[in-house]
């Protein structure tokens, strides 16, 4: 009889690191993102990025000297560079009974894993440590890690079989557990489907993002945006585990349907808004490369 089934294999993370070193050898040109900021990506890497320049000083190094700016002027002008220092990533990585749901690609919370692991083995190419929540039926702290061995450890507990608990960890708490476990100035990546966020966690997104850059990447299946017409079918609640019967083939339910998701999407597109944390979707049954190209990490 064989064990339970991990979400990804150890194949899976292999496939994803060397798709994501193949990615980072053929783009070396600075991107624009939602995520740059004042910085060329989310991943910079080390290195030294012109500032400024001015006069010469006693004790300059002549090697930062920019010798046109000098021939130009007839005075020695050096350039001045801001140093580039690294910025952990601290990925939050939802295996809650909600993301334990899929009809088309993967899972929920195997599509959490994935991006969760594209996003980690960007952060270890670029030399920034990587640290991070795993949540399922408990939380798992990972302590900031800047070699494989150490992300790897994070990695296979996103990938571990699901729990059977029906266990839910409070948004607030967990929200209160980030901040205090992220060093200031992480680069925060929250990794679920929301859904038990609320606008009352408002106030703690608001302190969270006054200490951290917050990127919030919402897994979505796409069974969950439009209810199918498949007739009688059995529904399970995450949480509780109870079962009822819905009739899909019920045209007024499923219109009723589409409007509760398309407003839960409003809800959280404004929270995070508000809160001045980037949102994307990832679908389940997408490229997952594709899905995050745009992030540029």
């Amino acid at each position: 009889m064989t064990g339970p089934t991990p979400l990804l294999t150890t194949a899976d993370l292999q496939e994803l690191q060397l798709k994501t070193l193949e990615r980072g050898q053929s783009s070396r040109h600075v991107v624009t993102s939602p995520l740059a900021g004042q910085q060329p990506s989310v991943f910079r890497g080390r290195g030294m990025e012109l500032e400024d320049v001015r006069a010469y000083q006693t004790g300059d190094d002549v090697r930062r000297m920019d010798w046109r700016a000098t021939a130009r002027s007839g005075k020695p002008i050096m350039k001045v560079f801001r140093e580039e220092r690294s910025r952990e990533l601290f990925l939050v990585i939802d295996r809650g009974p909600a993301m334990r749901f899929g009809t088309r690609g993967e899972l929920k919370a195997a599509r959490a894993a994935r991006v969760a692991a594209l996003l980690a083995f960007s952060a270890l190419a670029a030399r920034e440590p990587v640290a991070g929540i795993v949540i399922d039926d408990r939380e798992q702290f990972f302590p900031p890690a800047r070699r494989l061995e150490g992300v790897l450890t994070l990695l296979r507990a996103a990938c571990a079989p699901l729990p059977e608990s029906h266990s839910v960890v409070a948004a607030e708490t967990l929200l209160e557990q980030i901040d205090r476990a992220a060093a200031r100035g992480s680069l925060i990546c929250l990794i679920s489907d929301f859904a038990q966020w609320r606008e009352e966690h408002l106030p703690l997104l608001l302190h969270l993002t006054a200490r951290h850059k917050v990127l919030a990447l919402c897994i979505v299946d796409p069974g969950e945006e439009d209810l199918p017409d498949a007739g009688k079918i059995r529904v399970a609640s995450p949480t509780t585990g109870t079962i009822c019967i819905v009739n899909t083939s019920d045209a007024a339910l499923r219109i009723r349907y589409a409007k509760a998701m398309a407003d839960r999407t409003a809800l959280l597109e404004g929270l995070f808004r508000r809160a001045g944390i980037t949102l994307r979707r990832v679908y389940t049954h997408r490229d997952v490369r594709q899905e995050m190209a745009g992030l540029d990490f």
